[in-house]
């Protein structure tokens, strides 16, 4: 497919690895302007700060590779790729869950239909965070709520906001993709997985 611009738009990464095998977070950033190199490092800090919290909601086993920061709003954008947090590991020490288990948060716009919702897959959670084999404890949920609406809070406080990036319309690619900010989060408390991340 050939490159279709995001308009404002910069894509984080958070890489991390567990026991070899990539584990990827995606944020979309509305960074409400054209991007520049500062605002590619003011979002890799934002997503810094947001890793400080998530971690410790993590397994140990799951260890950071680097935050990169990509201006999706041209083909060839620029890229940030801030190591400062590199080789820091989830916090949690006790039993992991099964690699493919995800806790996810739901992304919601002002606006219905697909084309205005997001989902992040958060892997790398120890055992400790179940209630049973199907459902997370409300405890675990709220503290990846708690972190994610910071997130968001900080990336407001900057002048950004976290946002839903669409990229078809009715199975149709779009000339441009459509963004589309954030305004609520839902993380409900059912294991949902991501197969990609198993060793298969």
């Amino acid at each position: 497919m050939a490159f279709q611009p995001a308009p404002q738009c910069v894509k984080a990464e958070l890489n991390g690895l567990q026991n070899g095998v990539p584990i990827v977070n995606i944020f979309n950033v509305d960074v409400n302007g054209v991007p520049t190199l500062t605002d590619l490092g003011n979002v890799a800090t934002e997503v810094g700060t947001f890793w400080g919290n998530l971690k410790t909601v993590l397994h140990s086993s799951y260890i950071l590779q680097d935050i990169t920061v990509t201006d999706i709003s041209v083909a060839n954008g620029q890229q940030v790729i801030d190591t400062t947090h590199s080789g820091e590991t989830g916090l949690v020490t006790t039993a992991p869950m099964a690699a493919n288990a995800a806790m996810v948060v739901s992304l919601r716009t002002p606006f219905i239909g697909r084309s205005f919702r997001g989902r992040i897959y958060f892997g790398g959670l120890p055992e400790a965070s179940l209630a049973d084999a199907q459902t997370f404890t409300s405890g675990a949920a709220s503290a990846m709520a708690g972190a994610m609406a910071a997130f968001i809070t900080a990336l407001t406080a900057a002048g950004y906001a976290l946002s839903v990036v669409s990229r078809f319309a009715l199975g149709v690619a779009r000339v441009t993709a459509l963004l589309t900010d954030v305004v609520a989060l839902i993380t409900d408390t059912k294991v949902d997985s991501q197969r990609r991340r198993t060793a298969n």
